[in-house]
This record gives structure tokens, sequence and C-alpha cells, in this order.
């Protein structure tokens, strides 16, 4: 008999989950607790996070550099992302302003690059179910990007304020469902 004949028993996965709910209640309330912070201390999670985002392009580019000493194709590539991600880090570094302003201008690239694929999309997609949300989602995008690109502090903080309420409300979410699921597993 295959795993896949296998019959699954209710109760062994109710039990199998009641053991963890321990684990699922923790992860709850510390997604509660970093909603809190967000909301709390936008400024601030926003420099952290702008800091590891500084960390990050440093790290990324050295390893650009190390990749393009052990492959044959594309080493001009690798060496010159790996150099530029190293110099967008050295400015990040250089003031807290620096790099908030250039994790903001990272995820307005990257929302205006998407927006215009899906705009694209949405466009050629014509007798297409959906090609309005696509062609909507698209503008929404780019107009995002834009605003981002104006006011790249302004965003960035209202960004981490927004994800902030949205990870209070999973975090409550996650908290209700371990109880549930202890519940569950007891009966």
């Amino acid at each position: 008999m295959s795993t896949t004949d296998e019959i699954v028993d209710e109760g062994d996965v109710l039990a199998a989950l009641g053991r963890t709910w321990g684990l699922v209640l923790f992860l709850g309330i510390l997604t509660l607790l970093l909603g809190i912070a967000c909301v709390g201390w936008p400024h601030a999670t926003a420099a952290v996070i702008a800091s590891l985002f500084g960390v990050y392009l440093l790290v990324s580019g050295i390893f650009q550099i190390i990749r393009g000493f052990s492959q044959h194709e594309h080493k001009a590539m690798l060496w010159i992302t790996g150099i530029l991600s190293i110099l967008l880090a050295i400015y990040a570094f250089k003031s807290l302003t620096n790099s908030i302003q250039l994790l903001a201008l990272f995820i307005g690239f990257a929302w205006l690059f998407r927006g215009l694929i899906e705009l694209i999309i949405g466009i050629r997609a014509k007798g297409i179910d959906g090609r309005g949300w696509l062609i909507t989602g698209g503008l929404l995008m780019v107009i995002g990007s834009l605003v981002i690109f104006f006011y790249p502090g302004l965003s960035l903080v209202t960004l981490i304020w927004v994800s902030g309420i949205m990870l209070i409300l999973l975090g409550i979410s996650e908290i209700v469902g371990a109880f549930q699921v202890k519940a569950l597993a007891s009966k």
C-alpha cells in the first residue's frame, strides 16, 4: 500500500496539532509584539530595517564578487553588481537618512516595474477575466511608486505602520487559533 492510499485519521492530525499549540501561541505573541513595535515606533522600526538593508547590500555585494571569481560566464556582470551593491551599502552606512531613502527607492523601483508589467499584461489581455484588476493594480502600483519617489521617508514609515496593523491582526488571529487548536485536540 502506498502512502497516498493510507487513510489519515482526523484524531491523529488534531492530536499532532494539539501538541504544537504552544509554538503557535508563541509565534502569535511574537507577531503581535512586532506589530505593536511597528505601530508604536515606526521611525525606529524604519531605522532598524534600513540598517539591516545596508548590511544586506554589503553581504550580497561581497558574495557577488566572490561568485564572479568562481564563474566563467557573466563574470564582469557579477563584479559590477557586487561593486555597486557595496558602494550602495557604504552610502547607506554614511547616514540613517541615506539608508532609509535607499530602501524606499528600492521598494519604489520594485513597485514601478511590477506595476508596469501588470499594466502591460492587462492592456494586452483582451477578453481575459480579471483584465480590469490587472490594469487597476498596475496603475495603483505605478502611482504608489511615484509617491515613494517623491516622499521616500514618509512612505516607508507609512508602509511600516500599515504593516504593523496587519501584524497585530495576524498575531491576534494566531493566538486565538492556538487556543482553538488546543481545545479541539483535547476533545
